[in-house]
């Protein structure tokens, strides 16, 4: 069974931001879960009754509508996150009826539709969209951190990945901790495990070991960090999303650099 068989292959929305579950949405969903229910030879009822409880809701076992239209009616009453968890939450149902690429086919052709900015992935975890370069970036940081000597960085790598994958997004938490990961990684590549970041660039900027305007940008993501979301800082953190974007992706990069330079 195919979801948005005929848009799915020609609505491409340039952009996926949408951190929302929206009423359309909600609707299709409940379709996609009963009816790929019925081919994964998942009960009606189970179905229904997994809903209700996965959103906290008394269902009646015998509602005065169909199952389908009373499980939808509760779907659409939730806070837009509990939407999310319940596509989670029928990941192992799918999975364990050997239906869960059909599963996580149909949930991305409805996110893809609606602009949404996860995606369920081949484990079965929702992730941020991003372009494909970039994602093979986070690929090759998740590889080349996987190292025992890189463990206390990978560490807030993954933390950092949570926060940028949660919904919704913990911006402040994405962007301190892929900082802090960049931050080990550069103090344990250049033996100062003791130094704050600023002083290991200092050091990169004395030996010469980069080029001048790639410290230059070290210095500046030191600067926007302490002025923006260091440690101890009460104010506000104020960064818009796609200034969140360029903290979480130039942290990341940067953590490459280090990593790759002798």
């Amino acid at each position: 069974m195919v979801f948005r068989g005929f848009s799915g292959e020609h609505e491409q929305p340039a952009v996926r931001d949408v951190e929302d579950a929206p009423v359309g949405l909600r609707a299709e969903l409940a379709d996609l879960l009963f009816a790929l229910g019925a081919d994964a030879r998942l009960a009606e009822q189970h179905v229904y009754e997994t809903i209700g409880r996965s959103l906290g809701v008394n269902v009646p076992g015998n509602p005065m509508s169909s199952r389908a239209t009373r499980a939808a009616n509760v779907m659409a009453q939730a806070a837009w996150p509990r939407i999310f968890d319940l596509i989670l939450r029928f990941v192992p149902e799918f999975a364990r009826a050997g239906h869960f690429e059909a599963f996580r086919d149909g949930v991305n052709r409805l996110l893809a539709g609606y602009q949404i900015a996860w995606d369920l992935d081949d484990n079965g975890r929702l992730i941020r969209v991003m372009p494909g370069q970039v994602i093979a970036i986070v690929r090759a940081a998740v590889q080349e951190l996987s190292v025992p000597r890189f463990a206390p960085a990978l560490t807030l790598f993954n933390s950092a990945r949570d926060a940028y994958d949660a919904r919704p997004r913990r911006d402040r938490d994405a962007c301190a901790n892929e900082f802090d990961c960049m931050e080990s990684v550069a103090k344990e590549k250049h033996a100062m495990p003791h130094d704050t970041f600023g002083q290991v660039v200092r050091h990169v900027r004395q030996s010469g070991a980069q080029n001048a305007e790639i410290v230059s940008v070290l210095e500046a993501l030191n600067t926007l960090r302490n002025r923006n979301f260091g440690h101890g800082m009460t104010a506000p953190f104020a960064l818009t999303g796609p200034q969140v974007d360029f903290t979480y992706l130039s942290c990341i990069a940067s953590t490459l650099l280090f990593v790759r330079t002798p």
